[in-house]
């Protein structure tokens, strides 16, 4: 079950948060790494590759020869009010660059081994409730759903070509190098940070270093095949997160609730993503033998912050 220690890897996205991260844990491990990035750049150690999937192109020699697809790639769901012209980029540069990966392989490297590709914890929907959702349950009904719907349906191209598919579907990153803390340390800093509405929404959440590990996990164990969900196995809400900073911080912060029609004005649909939320569980990862590195949030937050 384990993979060649000179295994080649192709990254997309793999100069986004999380694919640096991975990238560097990758060489770490001994994989050969390569990239593909629509500007390209010099990146040591490691082969970067140009794409264009508006123009169905990738550059010569990027597929050739790799053994395993991670598929990060995909414009931020979070960037920018949700206009008509901006929902279009965000589902086809999941969708599009899916099917352009496939029709590459099966041209170009037809013995592809493994297919990983990201989706998110919006499969399940923007919604507060009592429900623990488990890879089993049914898609939500709105945007964020929607993409993440036919963005799996894209990987399971990958599936009907004969190609071990695994499809990870992701919560809030923690990371101290940009991602949500980037955006909620300065309020923390400055004693004062309001809540998105009430606060009761749950932030299923994950450190970047399980995050990376689970796609190691998925590389060296052909077992792992489907979807699994990547958030780590403890709950919290936001009001939760941001009292766990401060004390992490050692700091006193007023978090005052806010009113949820100021986050609609302001963000429109977006704000959807930012007032609801629901447990997610870990359980299926931590059945296939993943052991999280932080499962709880003080640790990952002591790690991330001290």
């Amino acid at each position: 079950m384990t993979a060649d220690s000179q295994s080649t890897v192709l990254i997309t996205g793999g100069t986004g948060l999380v694919g640096s991260a991975l990238t560097s844990r990758l060489r770490k491990a001994d994989y050969n790494i390569r990239i593909l990035t629509r500007k390209k750049r010099e990146i040591q150690d490691v082969e970067s590759y140009h794409w264009d999937i508006y123009s169905g192109q990738i550059e010569e020699g990027a597929i050739e020869g790799v053994d395993h697809i991670i598929h990060l790639a995909g414009e931020n769901i979070g960037d920018g009010r949700w206009s008509k012209s901006r929902k279009k980029k965000i589902l086809d540069s999941r969708v599009m660059s899916t099917g352009l990966l496939f029709d590459t392989v099966e041209k170009r490297n037809p013995d592809l081994k493994s297919f990983t590709s990201a989706s998110a914890k919006g499969y399940y929907g923007s919604v507060t409730s009592d429900n623990v959702f488990t890879e089993e349950d049914p898609a939500g009904d709105d945007f964020t759903a929607n993409v993440c719907v036919q963005w799996e349906r894209a990987a399971g191209l990958f599936r009907g070509g004969g190609y071990r598919t695994t499809i990870v579907r992701t919560g809030v990153v923690l990371s101290a190098g940009g991602g949500m803390l980037a955006k909620v340390l300065p309020t923390i800093k400055m004693r004062v940070s309001p809540l998105i509405g009430d606060g009761k929404q749950y932030l299923p959440w994950i450190h970047i270093d399980d995050l990376c590990g689970i796609y190691l996990k998925i590389l060296s164990d052909s077992s792992i095949d489907g979807v699994y969900n990547a958030v780590a196995p403890d709950h919290l809400n936001y009001r939760q997160f941001i009292r766990t900073i401060a004390r992490v911080k050692n700091q006193k912060v007023f978090s005052p609730p806010t009113p949820e029609l100021a986050w609609k004005i302001i963000f429109g649909e977006k704000s959807s993503i930012l007032l609801e939320g629901s447990r997610v569980s870990a359980r299926k990862i931590i059945d296939a033998g993943y052991e999280f590195k932080y499962p709880a949030p003080g640790d990952a937050l002591r790690h991330l912050l001290l």
